[in-house]
């Protein structure tokens, strides 16, 4: 059969029935006792039943009406048993089994506060399958549920060592499992926490040298006797710190939103050609003895593509920073762009002439927070690169790397033509 044959009998006055479902646990004198999550408690309830009542039986579920977890255990048992549900007083849950030969009873309460999550809330849960125990329990029911009639459970014998046996096994084997699971998911979680606290301390180190020369600049431009040039000057290192710390801010904020999936795109026809030259017109401007020179290489024009163009600006200058930043000087950044397979994408290409990413790095490299140079002194957050795959695949399209240690890397996005 496909699971039970769930036979409701109808909800008893209160007062006819037990006042606390905790004085259940008394009469399991023979049985186990042992703490057990929801989890385990379905499992447990599933092979006390197919081991003693495999010939078919009745189960009554004593306990709050629906929604825990001994209805999600006797949903999924495909054995020819009848189900009986009373609603008790109190938290907790108590299922009895009875069969031609053999029974069990399974009782749990909560061991913590309700408020918990449910799948992570323990019980104090007290299981048996000695006739002398359902005996017991019967006697609290006052006899009023049939199934519990004293003339079946009096003809119960004891199971057999090895169905007691196969019980035990089953339930120590999964709470084995359980606890192997469990441990793993937290040194998981201790590593992700502690390698969450380091990149913090890091972006915290890192928004501090610009917030330094944000306020020197401030306080300089507070004083009197300077000329229009340096007042410009100071204005200037100012406003590029502000802007790095803006920078920084957004990225750290909008990788968080795009890893939740709350960021919602604003999809407009955009040129990319004219986005691209934008962006890359103040790094071909800027001229320093020590920066690569920046080149373009663009058609005269694309076809208008459906963009998010806050984000692809800033993919774009993420790109292009990074490559000017570990680029030396003399060397040469190259943007270009152009249609492939068969005009359905478009080819955002950004290659450089720098020291190239070692290929034990490259896969790692698009992580949040992953760097792969931790000891060079131009290493950032680890953010940026992160933030660029999350804005493209938003986008329904493809960030890859090719790159070789002394020969630079390409950085290529594919982007949907919708």
């Amino acid at each position: 059969m496909g699971g039970c044959n769930q036979r409701e009998v109808g909800e008893r006055p209160v007062a006819q029935l037990i006042p606390d479902i905790a004085q259940l646990k008394s009469c399991l004198r023979m049985g186990v006792a042992g703490g057990y999550t929801p989890a385990a408690l379905i499992r447990l309830a599933q092979t006390l039943s197919y081991a003693t009542l495999a010939e078919g039986g009745s189960v009554l579920v004593a306990g709050t009406a629906g929604g825990h977890w001994a209805d999600l255990a006797l949903q999924d048992v495909a054995l020819p048993i009848q189900r009986s549900s009373i609603v008790l007083q109190g938290a907790g849950v108590a299922l009895v089994g009875v069969g031609p030969h053999y029974g069990y009873a399974l009782v749990a309460l909560p061991m913590e506060s309700l408020e918990r999550e449910a799948d992570l809330q323990l019980h104090d849960a007290h299981w048996s399958c000695a006739p002398e125990d359902l005996l017991a329990l019967s006697e609290r029911f006052e006899n009023s549920i049939p199934m519990l009639q004293r003339a079946a459970l009096q003809r119960l014998q004891p199971p057999p060592s090895h169905i007691l046996l196969q019980i035990a096994h089953q339930a120590l084997d999964f709470a084995a499992r359980q606890h192997v699971t469990l441990a793993l998911a937290n040194r998981a979680l201790t590593e992700r926490l502690r390698h969450h606290e380091d990149q913090t301390r890091m972006i915290v180190h890192d928004m501090r040298a610009p917030l330094h020369t944000l306020l020197i600049s401030l306080k300089a431009l507070q004083r009197q006797g300077f000329d229009a040039n340096a007042r410009d000057e100071l204005i200037e290192v100012a406003r590029e710190s502000a802007n790095y710390l803006l920078s920084l801010t957004e990225t750290v904020l909008d990788s968080a939103r795009l890893e939740t999936s709350s960021w919602s795109l604003q999809l407009q026809p955009a040129n990319l050609v004219a986005l691209i030259k934008t962006v890359c017109e103040p790094f071909r401007q800027l001229v320093h003895p020590d920066q690569p020179h920046v080149r373009l290489e663009l058609p005269s024009e694309l076809p208008p593509i459906l963009l998010d163009q806050h984000l692809i600006e800033r993919l774009i200058a993420n790109l292009v920073s990074n490559a000017v930043k570990f680029t030396p000087s003399g060397g040469e950044v190259v943007v270009s762009a152009r249609l492939t397979h068969d005009g359905h994408s478009v080819e955002l290409r950004v290659s450089d002439t720098g020291p190239g990413i070692p290929r034990e790095a490259q896969e790692r490299i698009f992580d949040r927070f992953y760097q792969a140079r931790e000891n060079d002194r131009r290493r950032g957050t680890g953010l940026g690169l992160c933030f660029c795959r999350l804005a493209v695949e938003a986008h329904g399209g493809s960030i890859m790397l090719e790159s070789e240690v002394g020969r630079g890397s390409n950085f290529i996005v594919q982007l949907p033509v919708r």
